[in-house]
Order: structure tokens, then sequence, then C-alpha cells
């Protein structure tokens, strides 16, 4: 990947070297738009350098599985569960007992108790609108990205740390 791409893997990209430099400061924030700019190449340069690997700006495999590693380690250290990846990009859920649909009623069900304001019966759909509508994402009643984002981040800090803690 390279200057003027756009699109998910450069977010990708600006995503790990936003975690990266929280620990690695000369490394600049990035804006996570998903568009490879003079900033994000900056950032792969600056990452490439200081990792020891060749300096071209390019995001081949290798710097792609340093990135990755390095901001897996650092997301490891720090309790922050790994990105998890959903079956489809967006996903608009149904009541037809779909395994995507399984799988965010379980989450849904866990956060439940703990959001006091989360609607406890409600359609899959309304579900994902209260979400969205909790973390100030646009309201459109689809899972995608950003929404799963929140998701997982939810169920990590209100369920698996409490678990945690109470070991």
């Amino acid at each position: 990947m390279e200057l003027n791409l756009t699109g998910a893997p450069v977010r990708d990209i600006q995503h790990m070297l936003n975690v990266i430099s929280a620990t690695h400061p000369a490394l600049p924030r990035l804006v996570e738009d998903g568009v490879f700019g003079e900033r994000t190449l900056e950032g792969v340069m600056i990452f490439q350098r200081d990792f020891g690997l060749p300096v071209t700006g390019v995001v081949d495999y290798d710097t792609w599985l340093a990135l990755r590693v390095q901001s897996e380690l650092i997301q490891k250290r720090d309790g922050i569960p790994p990105s998890l990846q959903i079956i489809s990009p967006q996903f608009e859920p149904s009541s037809s007992g779909t395994p995507e649909w399984a799988f965010v009623d379980t989450v849904v069900t866990a956060l439940s108790p703990i959001l006091t304001n989360f609607p406890s019966t409600s359609t899959p759909t309304d579900h994902i609108r209260h979400l969205q509508g909790l973390g100030q994402l646009p309201v459109t009643g689809i899972l995608d990205r950003p929404t799963w984002s929140l998701l997982v981040r939810l169920y990590h800090a209100l369920v698996v740390r409490n678990a945690l803690a109470a070991l």
C-alpha cells in the first residue's frame, strides 16, 4: 500500500500506527480516515526506520506483519482485545437465527444487565440501533465496522474485565 490509496486496509494501518504511537512517541497520531496521505506516509516511514525495515514508505508484507505484531503486543499488554473480524463488513440483523445474529444476541444479553438503559426486549435491529445511539454513531440498524468495534470494546470493558477482576 502506498500514497493516495484509500479504504479499510489503509484505516487498519492508521489504527495500528496509532496503537504503536502510544509507546513510540516519534510516530505521529493519525486520523483514521482510510486515506493514505502525507501523514500516513510519514508514520509508515518512521515506523520502518525505527523498527529496522527498509524505508520505502510502501506497506509491503514485512511492514504489515511488523505493524500487526507490534500493535497486538501493545494491545495485549494493555488488556485491549485484538480487532475481531465479522463475517461480512456490513450485516443487517434478522431474527432468522443466523450465526451472526446469534453472536450479537449473546453479547447484547451479556451487556443488558450492566447497561441499565439498554432495552432487554427488542428486535435485533433495535439492539443495533440502540448501541449505535449510545456510541454516537450513525443510527442505521446495520452492524458495520464502527458498530462492531464499539460492541467488542463494550463487551471487553464491561464483561471481560469484570470477570477477570472477580478472579
